[in-house]
């Protein structure tokens, strides 16, 4: 008999179709690496839907903003760009009057500023009209109320139409 083949430990034969415990451990971690991978692309994913469906939002309120400036001018007979304070005829709280329109007949005028929200529920600066209340059929009031209203959250950087 051969003494080297007398020296040699058993060898361990891998029963067919079996894997070790350092193989379940390195597959199981790499899925877990995997898994947790796909979850924070799932979650940046829906974080960045969400903030471009809001950008798209804000851009469809401030072209609706332009719409009523533009439906206002058409009432006016006089449009002033930038007025001092005391072309306001509302209280614009230290916000910046934009425009100021005069409205023909005696009719009390529109102004639009920029600036300080008047509460804590808007979440930046705020475009404001003042002038005549809406009514129900979607057309300035002439002769009836008046209104101070948020027309537009977040107006950073908003500029008048030409």
């Amino acid at each position: 008999m051969n003494r080297t083949a007398a020296r040699m430990p058993p060898s361990r034969k891998k029963p067919p179709g079996g894997f070790t415990l350092v193989e379940m451990l390195l597959a199981l971690g790499l899925g877990l690496l995997v898994a947790g991978w796909l979850l924070e692309a799932l979650f940046s994913h829906g974080s960045l839907s969400a903030k471009v469906l809001d950008r798209l939002h804000h851009r469809e309120f401030e072209r609706r903003a332009r719409r009523l400036i533009e439906d206002d001018r058409r009432l006016a007979s006089l449009a002033r760009r930038q007025p001092g304070l005391q072309a306001a005829a509302c209280n614009l709280a230290g916000r910046q009057p934009l425009l100021h329109l005069e409205l023909p007949a005696g009719k009390p005028p529109i102004t639009w500023s920029l600036g300080a929200a008047p509460s804590t529920i808007w979440r930046g600066q705020v475009l404001m009209r003042c002038g005549p209340a809406y009514g129900l059929d979607g057309q300035p009031n002439l002769t009836g109320s008046w209104q101070n209203r948020v027309v537009l959250d977040r107006a950073e950087g908003f500029g008048i139409p030409l």
